[in-house]
This record gives structure tokens, C-alpha cells and sequence, in this order.
């Protein structure tokens, strides 16, 4: 048998299905002194499946153009993106110049950002969705470019005033790095909890920023961070309004960057603000209605999350499926085993559920349709599916599936954070239930 270990640990080559499952890879490593196994049987089956073909019914979602947007935005991934992506993972962070190179591309950024201010005006957004999908299809799940996109931009496009957006779009129009910070050391998915507080100044010029802000990704690279915090603790939620504070200003760091199981590609900090001051014209939109914008904007955020798991949960589907079919086993291959058969045949039938009611949820919210609960719904289901899927996968494989740079493996614990960010699935589940009639518990026992 021929050693294939270095195909198989070179994920990231254009080639590295039709290398490593029909025919290159047979499981003998040099030196081990172990037999080849049998030729693989003539009739064993395609080995070609992608995240596509795994499906039963054609998705509809998306036009022909949006399909020309695809294979552009995949070729870019390929050439700029996918041949350094195990740097980036060791860096812990993808290249500022990357951004740039994908904002001058229309896939960054400009593609929703309005054609006045250079960019290319898509209210469609099956564009995003696009972008998230081929993210997860390319192996580069880690680059959290819909960080920008999904979850920050619209803040800048929706929420800010035309001169904040002259101020702003030339920086994001080339592709400034840019995050959003909402949770803190002791307050996650809470969020009418924050202690992030700004003092306003006394001759109303700007506000005094003290607090810490927890897991925030793309801190230590972000020109503009949306940061929510308190302006008037004695209304609660109604007291929170959001800042932008620009890199540079005094007393606002990167305290910690932190190592993390898995989405290796994206850097999530600690940042601290000690003393920050922030101008008046860096106020988001109106003073203490920064709940509300938070609000308004997370489920395209959760949908976001969405998209790309399941994407995740395809692509997984696929690499296994591929690997069954040509790895030799027991005188024939895996996948003749009964056993995998009805286990991939469970995966795909949820797999192709999921897909459709995520597909669905993409066309709400491109004809503004989407209701928090169901982006509450695709963002829990997607997101424990594509866990549960990629686990089931990675059995499949072996050993194989349990090395560091297996991308079976990279999906399983890239994977297992989407149920926490975002607002927790608990959370998620909270917000379905609100409209079946029900209260959380602990606002019925605050009226006991």
C-alpha cells in the first residue's frame, strides 16, 4: 500500500478529496510492517459526494445570480484564504490584509454597505448567507468574517447618523476589522445585566467608559468596536446605550487573547476600558435605546449562526460519506457495513430537514420577514445538529478522525462553540417558548 499520512494531513489541498477517499489512501503508514488490504471492490460506489449532492431535495433559495456569486466568492476563498489558513490558526487570527483583499472583492463588508459609500448596495441577503456557506465548504469555518457582515455592520448602516456614516464607511469600505462587545466577565447571555458603565461628561462633550468586555472576537484586530454599556444604571435595560470606540483611544486595550478548543482562525479577547473618553458623535443612534438595537439586530445574527452550522453539518456529511466509500476494511470498505449505511442515511434525512427550514429562514429575512422566534428555532436546531452530525462523522473515521488537522475533527470542535455564542441554546429555547404563552421561570418567581 502506498503511505498516504501526508495527503491526509495536508487538508487544505485543492485535491484533498479525490486524494484521500477513492483510491490514494488505504491506512498502511511506512514502516508499520502491516499488509495492504484488499483493492478496493469495483461496485463500492461514488466517492464524490459534496455538501450538495449529500441532499435529497434541490434548494431553491437561491437564483442564478446568487449562484455566480458563489463561485466567485469559493474562488476567492481558494486563493487567498485557503492556502494560508493553517497559518492563520497558528496565528490565531486571519490577516488584516486578508479583509482588505476581501472587501475589494465584495465579500467583506462592502457587499452590504451602500453604493454611496463604495460599496456594492446588496439588501439581498442570500449574499451573506453565501458568504457563511462557503466559509464552512472551504474548510475555513475559523475565518469569522460573518463577524462583520451579520453581526457589526449593520449597526454602522442602520443605526448611525449620515454624518457618523461618512465618518465611518471609508474605513469600513476597505475593509476595517470591526467587532462588537456585549458580553462581560460576569455577564454572557444576560444582557440587561451589564456593568460596562459611561459616565457622561459634565459639558456633554463625550462620555468616560470603565468596564471589561469578555469573549470578543476580532478584539485585538478591530479599528471600530460597538460597545454596550450603561449611561443610566437606575433604568435597567433602558439604561444601556451603545459607543463606538476606535482603536487607539486611551485606556482601551486587548487585556488577553484567549486559546480555544477549536475556531482556531479567530482571535477572542479580553478588553479593557479604563477611563475611555469617547465623544459625543461616537453615541450609536440615540442614548438608551442601545437594548433595542441589540436586539433588533440578533436574529440575523442567530440566522448567521445558523447558516454556516448547518453548512457545517453538509460539508461533514459529505467528507464522511466519501470516506466510507473508500476506506478498506473487513475485505471490502466501511461503508458496506449496514451499521454506517443506516447511520448516514439518519444523518442526511436531518441534515435535509434542517436544511430547508434554514433555507426557508433565509428567504424570510431577505423579504424582511423573519421573526425572532424563528431565527431563535434555525439558530438552536442548526447549531446542535451540526455538533451531534459532525461527532457522528468523526466515529466514522477512526483514529483519523481525532488528529488535530483532520478536518472532520476541525468541524466537531469549531462546531461545538455555536451553541454557546450568539445567546446560549437555553436561551434560544426561552424565546421559542414565549410564543406558546410561557414566562421564563425566574420572571414568574420576581412576581411571586
Amino acid at each position: 500500500g502506498k503511505d498516504c499520512t501526508q495527503e491526509f494531513l495536508e487538508v487544505h489541498r485543492e485535491d484533498y478529496i479525490p486524494a484521500f477517499a477513492p483510491k490514494a489512501f488505504v491506512g498502511v503508514v511506512v514502516g508499520s510492517g502491516a499488509a495492504p488490504p484488499p483493492p478496493r471492490p469495483p461496485g463500492a460506489g461514488r466517492v464524490d459526494f459534496d455538501s450538495n449532492s449529500v441532499l435529497v431535495l434541490t434548494r431553491d433559495v437561491y437564483a442564478p445570480e446568487h449562484e455566480e456569486f458563489r463561485a466567485k466568492c469559493r474562488a476567492f476563498l481558494k486563493k487567498h484564504v485557503v492556502p494560508q489558513y493553517v497559518k492563520f490558526e497558528m496565528k490565531g487570527m486571519v490577516d488584516a490584509s486578508v479583509y482588505a483583499k476581501m472587501a475589494e472583492a465584495g465579500f467583506y463588508l462592502t457587499l452590504s454597505i451602500p453604493k454611496e459609500y463604495g460599496g456594492l448596495g446588496h439588501e439581498d441577503w442570500r449574499y451573506n448567507a453565501i458568504v457563511c456557506e462557503e466559509l464552512e465548504d472551504c474548510d475555513c469555518g475559523g475565518f469569522f468574517a460573518n463577524l462583520g457582515n451579520d453581526m457589526v455592520l449593520s449597526y454602522f448602516t442602520k443605526s448611525c447618523t449620515p454624518e457618523q456614516r461618512a465618518k465611518w464607511m471609508p474605513m469600513l469600505a476597505r475593509g476595517a476589522v470591526i467587532a462588537v462587545a456585549m458580553s462581560e466577565p460576569e455577564v454572557g447571555s444576560d444582557l440587561g445585566k451589564l456593568s460596562c458603565r459611561a459616565e457622561r461628561l459634565p459639558d456633554g462633550s463625550g462620555y468616560v467608559v470603565s468596564g471589561r468586555k469578555m469573549w470578543i472576537s476580532a478584539g485585538a484586530q478591530a479599528e471600530l468596536v460597538v460597545v454596550a454599556c450603561v449611561t443610566d444604571p437606575s433604568l435597567g435595560a433602558k439604561g444601556i446605550s451603545l459607543l463606538v470606540v476606535e482603536k487607539g483611544m486611551e485606556g482601551y486595550s486587548c487585556a488577553k487573547r484567549f486559546g480555544k478548543l477549536g475556531k482556531h482562525a479567530s482571535d477572542t479577547c479580553l478588553l479593557t476600558l479604563q477611563n475611555v473618553r469617547v465623544p459625543t458623535c461616537n453615541l450609536v443612534g440615540e442614548e438608551g435605546k442601545g437594548f433595542v438595537y441589540m436586539m433588533g439586530h440578533l436574529p440575523k445574527e442567530r440566522l448567521s449562526i445558523a447558516v454556516g452550522s448547518v453548512a457545517a453539518a453538509r460539508r461533514a456529511l459529505a467528507l464522511a460519506t466519501n470516506y466510507v466509500h473508500g476506506r478498506a476494511a473487513f475485505g471490502g470498505v466501511v461503508g458496506s457495513l449496514q451499521s454506517v449505511q443506516m447511520k448516514l442515511a439518519q444523518l442526511r434525512t436531518e441534515v435535509q430537514v434542517c436544511t430547508t427550514f434554514v433555507d426557508r429562514c433565509i428567504a424570510e429575512v431577505s423579504r424582511g420577514q423573519l421573526t425572532t422566534e424563528g431565527a431563535a428555532m434555525a439558530k438552536y436546531h442548526a447549531t446542535e445538529l451540526s455538533f451531534s452530525v459532525a461527532d457522528s462523522c468523526a466515529q466514522l473515521f477512526g483514529g483519523y478522525g481525532y488528529l488535530k488537522n483532520s478536518p472532520i475533527g476541525k468541524l466537531l470542535v469549531d462546531q461545538r462553540v455555536a451553541r454557546v455564542y450568539g445567546g446560549s441554546n437555553e436561551v434560544q429555547l426561552e424565546i421559542v417558548a414565549k410564543g406558546l404563552g410561557f414566562q421564563p421561570q425566574r420572571v414568574a418567581r420576581s412576581k411571586l
